[in-house]
Protein backbone atom coordinates (compact mmCIF):
# COMPACT_ATOMS: atom_id res chain seq x y z
CA UNK A 1 0.00 0.00 0.00
CA UNK A 2 1.31 3.43 -0.95
CA UNK A 3 1.50 5.75 2.05
CA UNK A 4 0.59 9.41 1.58
CA UNK A 5 4.17 10.73 1.48
CA UNK A 6 5.12 8.20 -1.22
CA UNK A 7 2.03 9.10 -3.21
CA UNK A 8 2.92 12.80 -3.14
CA UNK A 9 6.50 12.11 -4.27
CA UNK A 10 5.34 9.89 -7.12
CA UNK A 11 2.79 12.44 -8.33
CA UNK A 12 5.47 15.15 -8.33
CA UNK A 13 7.92 12.97 -10.28
CA UNK A 14 5.26 11.89 -12.79
CA UNK A 15 4.28 15.49 -13.54
CA UNK A 16 7.95 16.47 -13.95
CA UNK A 17 8.56 13.44 -16.19
CA UNK A 18 5.63 14.39 -18.44
CA UNK A 19 6.94 17.96 -18.80
CA UNK A 20 10.71 17.48 -19.03
CA UNK A 21 11.34 13.85 -19.98
CA UNK A 22 13.39 10.98 -18.55
CA UNK A 23 16.88 12.52 -18.65
CA UNK A 24 16.03 15.62 -16.59
CA UNK A 25 13.94 13.50 -14.23
CA UNK A 26 16.95 11.29 -13.51
CA UNK A 27 19.22 14.32 -12.96
CA UNK A 28 16.78 16.10 -10.65
CA UNK A 29 15.20 13.28 -8.67
CA UNK A 30 17.29 10.09 -8.68
CA UNK A 31 19.82 11.16 -6.03
CA UNK A 32 16.98 12.31 -3.80
CA UNK A 33 15.12 8.99 -4.20
CA UNK A 34 18.25 6.95 -3.46
CA UNK A 35 18.93 8.94 -0.29
CA UNK A 36 15.44 8.13 0.98
CA UNK A 37 16.33 4.41 1.08
CA UNK A 38 12.71 3.59 0.36
CA UNK A 39 12.49 0.20 -1.42
CA UNK A 40 9.12 0.90 -3.01
CA UNK A 41 10.19 4.28 -4.44
CA UNK A 42 13.44 2.79 -5.75
CA UNK A 43 11.54 -0.11 -7.34
CA UNK A 44 9.12 2.36 -8.95
CA UNK A 45 11.88 4.68 -10.19
CA UNK A 46 13.89 1.82 -11.68
CA UNK A 47 10.80 0.41 -13.39
CA UNK A 48 9.33 3.56 -14.87
CA UNK A 49 12.13 6.09 -15.41
CA UNK A 50 14.24 5.36 -18.46
CA UNK A 51 17.97 5.75 -17.83
CA UNK A 52 17.71 5.29 -14.07
CA UNK A 53 20.56 3.63 -12.15
CA UNK A 54 18.88 0.26 -11.72
CA UNK A 55 21.78 -1.29 -9.83
CA UNK A 56 21.76 1.47 -7.22
CA UNK A 57 18.02 1.17 -6.77
CA UNK A 58 18.31 -2.61 -6.56
CA UNK A 59 20.76 -2.20 -3.68
CA UNK A 60 18.18 -0.14 -1.82
CA UNK A 61 15.66 -2.93 -2.31
CA UNK A 62 18.13 -5.63 -1.24
CA UNK A 63 19.17 -3.72 1.89
CA UNK A 64 15.54 -3.26 2.88
CA UNK A 65 15.00 -7.04 3.10
CA UNK A 66 11.46 -6.36 1.89
CA UNK A 67 10.29 -9.59 0.19
CA UNK A 68 7.46 -7.89 -1.70
CA UNK A 69 9.68 -5.26 -3.29
CA UNK A 70 12.27 -7.96 -4.09
CA UNK A 71 9.60 -9.93 -5.95
CA UNK A 72 8.36 -6.93 -7.90
CA UNK A 73 11.88 -5.75 -8.73
CA UNK A 74 12.90 -9.21 -9.98
CA UNK A 75 9.77 -9.54 -12.07
CA UNK A 76 9.46 -6.07 -13.57
CA UNK A 77 12.92 -4.47 -13.76
CA UNK A 78 14.94 -5.66 -16.71
CA UNK A 79 18.46 -6.80 -15.84
CA UNK A 80 17.75 -7.29 -12.13
CA UNK A 81 19.86 -9.77 -10.14
CA UNK A 82 17.18 -12.36 -9.57
CA UNK A 83 19.34 -14.71 -7.54
CA UNK A 84 20.20 -12.06 -4.95
CA UNK A 85 16.59 -10.90 -4.78
CA UNK A 86 15.38 -14.50 -4.49
CA UNK A 87 17.71 -15.07 -1.54
CA UNK A 88 16.07 -12.20 0.34
CA UNK A 89 12.67 -13.75 -0.33
CA UNK A 90 13.85 -17.14 0.91
CA UNK A 91 15.35 -15.62 4.06
CA UNK A 92 12.07 -13.83 4.80
CA UNK A 93 10.33 -17.21 5.29
CA UNK A 94 7.19 -15.55 3.93
CA UNK A 95 5.14 -18.25 2.14
CA UNK A 96 3.07 -15.74 0.15
CA UNK A 97 6.10 -14.12 -1.49
CA UNK A 98 7.87 -17.44 -1.96
CA UNK A 99 4.82 -18.56 -3.92
CA UNK A 100 4.86 -15.28 -5.87
CA UNK A 101 8.53 -15.64 -6.76
CA UNK A 102 8.14 -19.28 -7.79
CA UNK A 103 5.08 -18.64 -9.95
CA UNK A 104 6.11 -15.35 -11.60
CA UNK A 105 9.92 -15.38 -11.95
CA UNK A 106 11.51 -17.56 -14.63
CA UNK A 107 14.39 -19.79 -13.57
CA UNK A 108 13.55 -19.34 -9.88
CA UNK A 109 14.63 -22.05 -7.42
CA UNK A 110 11.17 -23.55 -7.06
CA UNK A 111 12.24 -26.37 -4.76
CA UNK A 112 13.83 -24.02 -2.23
CA UNK A 113 10.85 -21.68 -2.38
CA UNK A 114 8.47 -24.61 -2.02
CA UNK A 115 10.34 -25.77 1.07
CA UNK A 116 9.58 -22.46 2.79
CA UNK A 117 5.90 -22.84 1.90
CA UNK A 118 5.84 -26.39 3.29
CA UNK A 119 7.59 -25.35 6.49
CA UNK A 120 5.00 -22.61 7.04
CA UNK A 121 2.25 -25.25 7.43
CA UNK A 122 -0.11 -22.67 5.95
CA UNK A 123 -2.86 -24.55 4.11
CA UNK A 124 -3.79 -21.61 1.90
CA UNK A 125 -0.30 -21.06 0.48
CA UNK A 126 0.29 -24.79 0.11
CA UNK A 127 -2.87 -24.99 -1.97
CA UNK A 128 -1.86 -21.92 -4.01
CA UNK A 129 1.61 -23.34 -4.65
CA UNK A 130 0.20 -26.69 -5.78
CA UNK A 131 -2.33 -25.00 -8.05
CA UNK A 132 -0.06 -22.38 -9.61
CA UNK A 133 3.53 -23.65 -9.74
CA UNK A 134 4.49 -26.13 -12.44
CA UNK A 135 6.42 -29.08 -11.03
CA UNK A 136 5.18 -28.57 -7.47
CA UNK A 137 5.33 -31.50 -5.07
CA UNK A 138 1.58 -32.13 -4.96
CA UNK A 139 1.69 -34.93 -2.40
CA UNK A 140 3.76 -32.99 0.13
CA UNK A 141 1.68 -29.84 -0.24
CA UNK A 142 -1.55 -31.82 -0.05
CA UNK A 143 -0.39 -33.46 3.17
CA UNK A 144 -0.12 -30.06 4.85
CA UNK A 145 -3.64 -29.19 3.69
CA UNK A 146 -5.01 -32.51 4.97
CA UNK A 147 -3.29 -32.09 8.34
CA UNK A 148 -4.79 -28.61 8.71
CA UNK A 149 -8.30 -30.11 8.82
CA UNK A 150 -9.49 -26.95 7.07
CA UNK A 151 -12.52 -27.82 4.88
CA UNK A 152 -12.24 -24.68 2.77
CA UNK A 153 -8.72 -25.36 1.47
CA UNK A 154 -9.41 -29.09 1.16
CA UNK A 155 -12.30 -28.23 -1.13
CA UNK A 156 -10.19 -25.83 -3.24
CA UNK A 157 -7.35 -28.36 -3.41
CA UNK A 158 -9.71 -31.05 -4.67
CA UNK A 159 -11.27 -28.66 -7.18
CA UNK A 160 -8.21 -26.98 -8.65
CA UNK A 161 -5.23 -29.32 -8.27
CA UNK A 162 -4.85 -32.13 -10.77
CA UNK A 163 -3.92 -35.52 -9.31
CA UNK A 164 -5.15 -34.48 -5.86
CA UNK A 165 -6.44 -37.20 -3.53
CA UNK A 166 -10.08 -36.21 -3.66
CA UNK A 167 -11.27 -38.96 -1.36
CA UNK A 168 -8.89 -37.99 1.42
CA UNK A 169 -9.74 -34.31 0.99
CA UNK A 170 -13.46 -35.12 0.99
CA UNK A 171 -13.04 -36.99 4.26
CA UNK A 172 -11.75 -33.83 5.96
CA UNK A 173 -14.71 -31.88 4.57
CA UNK A 174 -17.12 -34.51 5.90
CA UNK A 175 -15.45 -34.58 9.31
CA UNK A 176 -15.75 -30.81 9.58
CA UNK A 177 -19.57 -31.05 9.56
CA UNK A 178 -19.57 -27.71 7.75
CA UNK A 179 -22.65 -27.53 5.48
CA UNK A 180 -21.17 -24.79 3.27
CA UNK A 181 -18.10 -26.75 2.15
CA UNK A 182 -20.05 -30.01 1.93
CA UNK A 183 -22.43 -28.28 -0.46
CA UNK A 184 -19.60 -26.86 -2.59
CA UNK A 185 -17.80 -30.21 -2.66
CA UNK A 186 -20.95 -31.96 -3.84
CA UNK A 187 -21.68 -29.31 -6.45
CA UNK A 188 -18.25 -28.89 -8.02
CA UNK A 189 -16.28 -32.11 -7.45
CA UNK A 190 -17.21 -34.75 -9.99
CA UNK A 191 -16.13 -37.69 -7.81
CA UNK A 192 -17.96 -36.45 -4.70
CA UNK A 193 -19.89 -38.83 -2.43
CA UNK A 194 -23.25 -37.10 -2.72
CA UNK A 195 -25.05 -39.19 -0.10
CA UNK A 196 -22.41 -38.69 2.58
CA UNK A 197 -22.19 -34.97 1.95
CA UNK A 198 -25.98 -34.66 1.90
CA UNK A 199 -26.17 -36.38 5.28
CA UNK A 200 -23.99 -33.65 6.81
CA UNK A 201 -26.28 -31.02 5.27
CA UNK A 202 -29.36 -32.73 6.72
CA UNK A 203 -27.82 -33.12 10.16
CA UNK A 204 -26.81 -29.46 10.20
CA UNK A 205 -30.49 -28.44 10.05
CA UNK A 206 -29.36 -25.45 7.99
CA UNK A 207 -32.38 -24.58 5.79
CA UNK A 208 -30.44 -22.39 3.36
CA UNK A 209 -27.93 -25.09 2.44
CA UNK A 210 -30.69 -27.71 2.34
CA UNK A 211 -32.39 -25.48 -0.22
CA UNK A 212 -29.18 -25.02 -2.24
CA UNK A 213 -28.41 -28.74 -2.13
CA UNK A 214 -31.87 -29.72 -3.33
CA UNK A 215 -31.79 -27.06 -6.04
CA UNK A 216 -28.30 -27.74 -7.41
CA UNK A 217 -27.51 -31.43 -6.80
CA UNK A 218 -29.33 -33.77 -9.19
CA UNK A 219 -29.17 -36.90 -7.06
CA UNK A 220 -30.18 -35.19 -3.82
CA UNK A 221 -32.98 -36.44 -1.56
CA UNK A 222 -35.27 -33.49 -2.15
CA UNK A 223 -38.00 -34.67 0.18
CA UNK A 224 -35.67 -35.03 3.16
CA UNK A 225 -34.08 -31.66 2.45
CA UNK A 226 -37.51 -30.07 2.05
CA UNK A 227 -38.52 -31.40 5.47
CA UNK A 228 -35.65 -29.49 7.12
CA UNK A 229 -36.72 -26.35 5.28
CA UNK A 230 -40.32 -26.78 6.44
CA UNK A 231 -39.24 -27.36 10.04
CA UNK A 232 -37.21 -24.16 9.98
CA UNK A 233 -40.41 -22.11 9.61
CA UNK A 234 -38.44 -19.61 7.54
CA UNK A 235 -40.88 -18.32 4.91
CA UNK A 236 -38.07 -16.82 2.78
CA UNK A 237 -36.26 -20.15 2.47
CA UNK A 238 -39.57 -21.94 1.94
CA UNK A 239 -40.36 -19.64 -0.96
CA UNK A 240 -36.86 -20.10 -2.42
CA UNK A 241 -37.30 -23.87 -2.17
CA UNK A 242 -40.69 -23.74 -3.87
CA UNK A 243 -39.33 -21.46 -6.59
CA UNK A 244 -36.07 -23.31 -7.27
CA UNK A 245 -36.66 -27.01 -6.64
CA UNK A 246 -38.61 -29.03 -9.18
CA UNK A 247 -41.27 -31.17 -7.54
CA UNK A 248 -41.39 -29.12 -4.33
CA UNK A 249 -44.53 -29.35 -2.20
CA UNK A 250 -45.69 -25.80 -2.82
CA UNK A 251 -48.79 -26.10 -0.64
CA UNK A 252 -46.79 -27.24 2.39
CA UNK A 253 -44.18 -24.56 1.86
CA UNK A 254 -46.87 -21.92 1.36
CA UNK A 255 -48.45 -22.95 4.65
CA UNK A 256 -45.34 -21.67 6.49
CA UNK A 257 -45.91 -18.20 5.03
CA UNK A 258 -49.56 -18.33 6.09
CA UNK A 259 -48.65 -19.45 9.60
CA UNK A 260 -46.15 -16.61 9.89
CA UNK A 261 -48.75 -14.12 8.59
CA UNK A 262 -46.33 -12.97 5.89
CA UNK A 263 -48.53 -11.26 3.31
CA UNK A 264 -45.76 -10.52 0.80
CA UNK A 265 -44.58 -14.12 0.62
CA UNK A 266 -48.16 -15.39 0.52
CA UNK A 267 -48.78 -13.32 -2.60
CA UNK A 268 -45.48 -14.67 -3.99
CA UNK A 269 -46.70 -18.23 -3.52
CA UNK A 270 -49.99 -17.50 -5.24
CA UNK A 271 -48.08 -16.04 -8.18
CA UNK A 272 -45.73 -19.01 -8.24
CA UNK A 273 -48.60 -21.48 -8.24
CA UNK A 274 -50.23 -19.62 -11.11
CA UNK A 275 -47.01 -19.88 -13.10
CA UNK A 276 -46.84 -23.60 -12.36
CA UNK A 277 -50.42 -24.07 -13.60
CA UNK A 278 -51.67 -25.04 -10.15
CA UNK A 279 -55.22 -24.09 -9.13
CA UNK A 280 -54.74 -21.30 -6.58
CA UNK A 281 -56.67 -20.67 -3.40
CA UNK A 282 -58.89 -17.62 -3.29
CA UNK A 283 -56.59 -14.63 -2.66
CA UNK A 284 -59.28 -13.26 -0.34
CA UNK A 285 -58.46 -16.10 2.05
CA UNK A 286 -54.94 -14.74 2.34
CA UNK A 287 -56.12 -11.21 2.99
CA UNK A 288 -58.56 -12.49 5.59
CA UNK A 289 -55.70 -14.21 7.37
CA UNK A 290 -54.00 -10.86 7.90
CA UNK A 291 -57.17 -9.05 8.92
CA UNK A 292 -57.64 -11.64 11.67
CA UNK A 293 -54.01 -11.43 12.82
Amino acid sequence: MIIEIEKNILEKIEKYYESYGAKKTVLNFEEYILKLNNPFLSYWFAKYIKGSNKKAHEQVVVRSKNPGCCCYFAEEVKGSNKKVLEQIVLESKDPEYCLYFASEIRWSNKKALEEVVLESKDSRWCFEFAANVKGANIEALEEVVLESKNPEWCYYFARDVKKSNKKALEEVVLESKDPEWCYYFAKYIKEANIKALEQVILESKNPAFCCYFARDIKKSNKKALEQVVLESKDERICYSFAQGVKGADIDALEHVALENHTLAHSYDFESLKSQEGIVTNDIKRLVKTFKNK
